[in-house]
């Protein structure tokens, strides 16, 4: 019933006046709820991929030609890293960058030199890890996963097919491939993984090397062995996991059986060549991405502990066989 206020002269309908004050502050309260909401959700959406919060994540892969993908009929876009990429965009990886060198060693990764210089997925000139530092360093909190393959281009030469057996040199070209890892590679690689209060922002994996001796030289498994337990060793030293490819490929049993298919060894048609087939790059990525253990990928079952390193292998990482190692 209408009834005026005494002395105000504004007509009411019998409803409190506190009522309409009520019903504002519930719309108001409702809507701050789900801006709450919405907000947690865009946080989360961003937490659980970087995508989302940085615009661009990046999957590094550096090394020889082995992360380069060659395979001698000139197929170069079917190797292990662009395998990876494609596995592992769906967690939210938006981009790949190929810095390998076929035919680097350690020391032409630092140096400069790489024999097969003017080739690369990525462009850049001087020194891979020079172009690499300087891409990682601006593009900080960006990058993960890195990955490396180097070494075995160090040793080339100090394992002769007609013999099967090491030459003299072995121990003085290991002992400058520890160095260049321990002393160069490895601490600026981690140093430019880190945040600027020294927190790693991305993970790096060594690859070992399988053994593409193992048919032609059916006791060369020590030489791999010797390698591969000092990459494992110079990784130890930076915490840094070793992604086994060399059991992957058949360890000391059975690569002899499986090198022919994984690899283009025996097709006299390229020259015998060492470096893995389609098939062969495929194994490695499916080995790769069980170290990276990234949801929908595979679980981390692979990379060797290296609190304790195990006798590994090796490949070439841009060779053919002959009396005496040549590139490509």
């Amino acid at each position: 019933m209408a009834h005026t206020s005494p002395g105000v002269g504004v007509t009411t309908t019998g409803v409190s006046p506190r009522s309409g004050g009520s019903t504002r502050l519930y719309v108001i309260f409702t809507l701050i709820i789900i801006a709450v909401l919405i907000g947690l959700d865009i946080l989360f959406l961003a937490v659980i991929n970087p995508a989302n919060r940085l615009g661009h994540h990046y999957y590094l892969a550096l090394g020889d030609s082995l992360t380069f993908g060659y395979q001698p009929d000139f197929n170069f876009t079917s190797g292990f890293a662009d395998d990876v990429f494609g596995d592992i965009q769906k967690t939210g990886v938006t981009d790949l960058i190929n810095y390998a060198c076929a035919g680097d060693s350690t020391t032409t990764m630092i140096e400069g030199g790489c024999p097969v210089r003017l080739i690369h997925h990525d462009a850049y000139t001087g020194a891979q890890l020079d172009a690499t530092l300087s891409f990682m360093r601006s593009h900080r909190g960006q990058i993960n996963p890195v990955t490396l393959d180097i070494g075995s281009n160090d040793v080339l030469k100090d394992f002769d097919l007609a013999t099967c057996q090491p030459t003299s040199t072995v121990n003085a070209d290991l002992d400058t491939m520890d160095a260049n890892l321990t002393h160069t590679i490895f601490p600026q690689l981690l140093d430019a993984l880190a945040s600027p209060t020294g927190a790693q922002t991305g993970n790096l994996f060594l690859l070992n090397y399988y053994n593409p001796f193992a048919k032609a030289c059916p006791g060369s498994a020590p030489f791999i062995h010797i390698l591969n337990d000092h990459l494992a060793a110079d990784a130890a030293q930076f915490r840094v996991p070793v992604v086994d490819i060399y059991s992957a490929f058949g360890g000391d049993n059975h690569t002899a059986d499986t090198i022919c298919t994984y690899t283009w060894i025996c097709n006299a048609a390229v020259g015998n060549d060492f470096h893995p087939t389609t098939q062969g790059y495929r194994l490695m990525a499916d080995t790769v991405e069980r170290a990276l253990g990234y949801p929908g990928v595979g679980p981390a079952s692979n990379p060797i502990q290296n609190a304790q390193p195990p006798i590994q292998s090796a490949p070439s990482a841009y060779w053919r066989p002959s009396s005496s190692f040549a590139h490509v």
